[in-house]
């Protein structure tokens, strides 16, 4: 159960981080060990996407009890025990129908807003389109913003519009309001969905426990990355993101 650094686990840790949140029931004090122990685990060339099942953990386990001699960190027998605990979870997230429920509930909230009579043509093509980044909703994000809401960079063809308060679970004035949008470069799009970014009510940047100041460096980021402007409007869409979308 072994390949030669993979990190095959980094490829799912934000997922994996929302799925012990919700259908997997763990505090964070258990989810920060967790993802601390797969991740040592990964670090260590353990290929974790191909377990297969609880046999396949425990052969791994016993190669890494073999190693526990040869290490500084995680050297004690209950460290074993620990990282069982944690495999048996995520192995259970990588078998669960979670990926595909997230996509099935955005399908059955676009059929829901397509089909709803109360709302006319343009209101619904409007909503499914903000989906995407598309539509009014861009061109009201393009319009407030005038260029990244970080960087202020604008060449719109590059920028991707993003809901603070995830579409999904938006209501269908949400998801068409300008104050819960952002204008965000690919970079800053992808780490903000992800959880790995968010921002307090000044604007001023804050990071996960995930991203390391090694990271950091590569991305080119600091504490010094902020909004260029905030209304009080987008205030509780921020609230929002940092309690339910930042990864702690």
């Amino acid at each position: 159960m072994q390949t030669a650094n993979t990190h095959s686990f980094t490829e799912h840790l934000s997922d994996f981080y929302h799925y012990l949140t919700g259908p997997g029931g763990v505090n964070a004090h258990s989810r920060t060990n967790y993802i601390s122990w797969l991740k040592f685990l990964d670090e260590q060339g353990y290929a974790l996407a191909e377990l297969q099942s609880f046999d396949d953990i425990d052969d791994l386990l016993a190669t890494d009890a073999s190693r526990q001699p040869n290490r500084s960190i995680y050297t004690k027998p209950n460290d074993i025990v620990n990282f069982k605990s944690a495999l048996r979870k995520y192995l259970k997230f990588r078998q669960s129908t979670y990926a595909q429920q997230q996509e099935d509930t955005i399908i059955s909230e676009i059929n829901k807003v397509l089909n709803d009579s109360a709302l006319s043509v343009t209101e619904r093509e409007a909503i499914v389109k903000a989906r995407v980044g598309q539509g009014k909703f861009r061109e009201r994000l393009v319009e407030y913003w005038r260029g990244c809401s970080i960087s202020t960079f604008s060449h719109f063809d590059l920028l991707i519009a993003s809901h603070i308060k995830p579409w999904r679970e938006a209501d269908n004035q949400q998801r068409l309001d300008v104050f819960n949008g952002l204008l965000l470069l690919p970079n800053y799009d992808k780490l903000f969905d992800k959880g790995y970014i968010s921002f307090d009510d000044n604007g001023r940047i804050i990071y996960s426990r995930y991203i390391d100041d090694t990271d950091k460096h590569l991305l080119k980021m600091d504490d010094s990355v902020h909004l260029i402007k905030i209304d009080d409007a987008h205030k509780p869409y921020l609230q929002y993101h940092r309690d339910n979308c930042l990864m702690f």
